[in-house]
């Protein structure tokens, strides 16, 4: 079943419960698909700890592990708290989207961050 739902900028179709599909005024489609809220353990937790970087950023992140969760360490001393969203992503207040990457065998081999205008910048794992 679709519905469909209009305001002034944008059309919204809704598909199935579990989809939906934004038009903009502007022609730009954008898909969205509900996905579990992510509760990772210490465990999986533990797989995204490590070092990160970009040439194109000139950059290293540090993922750390603190007693909460996971953090992200810049230099010269920002730290910044990463919030779980779904598996392998989370987000964080100033550094926006981090997703991990993983590789065909699971491994996880980079990091990638989207906010605002930056869009899946990656971060090679060290």
């Amino acid at each position: 079943m679709i519905f469909t739902s209009f305001d002034a900028t944008r059309m919204y179709n809704f598909e199935g419960g579990s989809k939906l599909r934004v038009v903009n005024g502007n022609g730009t489609t954008d898909n969205y698909e509900r996905v579990e809220p992510a509760k990772p353990t210490a465990a999986e937790l533990a797989e995204l700890v490590g070092a990160y970087a970009s040439d194109e950023a000139e950059a290293v992140l540090h993922v750390a592990a603190n007693g909460e969760g996971l953090v992200v360490k810049r230099r010269p001393d920002t730290i910044l708290a990463l919030r779980p969203v779904y598996k392998d992503a989370f987000s964080a207040q100033g550094l926006g989207l981090v997703r991990f990457r993983r590789d065909a065998s699971g491994k996880v081999t980079a990091l990638s961050v989207t906010l605002d205008r930056v869009w899946d910048m990656r971060f090679a794992r060290q």
